[in-house]
């Protein structure tokens, strides 16, 4: 077979989830919300303002500013994190709300680039870890006392 023709490649990825006490439906309304992302992605975001291009923002990192989308599906309960690290260079991050009971499991996967070193994918996994654990009191906390 010449080339890479039927070569399937993968790269190295990790999923990690948290169990929330909240509805689904709240999980999945505050985590497609661009404007919460700093309040649980500590470790990432900063800050986040929208884009002059329409459905992007721009994300206030340790490393600088990086435009996002998000793709979100109400009815599949999946919000998509779609980053632009450099011009011409796309990175998704894939998440997705499911029920769990009256709570709800939150599932987030991200995908180690090619050229990011496993010292840097080790540090955003460990840092995911800690703003799950965020993103879970957050949701709990605004379950408990709503507004």
């Amino acid at each position: 077979m010449p080339g890479n023709a039927g070569h399937i490649t993968t790269t190295r990825s990790d999923t990690r989830s948290v169990t929330i006490d909240a509805p689904a439906s709240h999980v999945f309304a505050f985590v497609a919300d661009p404007e919460n992302l700093p309040r649980w992605a500590v470790g990432f975001c900063r800050a986040i303002r929208p884009d002059v291009e329409p459905d992007r923002w721009i994300l206030s990192t340790g490393e600088g500013e990086m435009p996002i989308r998000y793709v979100t599906n109400d009815a599949t309960q999946t919000i998509d994190f779609h980053f632009s690290p450099a011009p011409g260079i796309e990175v998704v991050a894939y998440s997705r709300v499911l029920p769990n009971g009256t709570g709800a499991e939150y599932l987030f996967t991200q995908f180690q680039s090619i050229a990011m070193s496993d010292e840097v994918f080790d540090r955003q996994v460990r840092a995911l870890v800690d703003e799950l654990q965020v993103l879970r009191g957050l949701i709990q906390a605004r379950a408990t006392c709503p507004t």
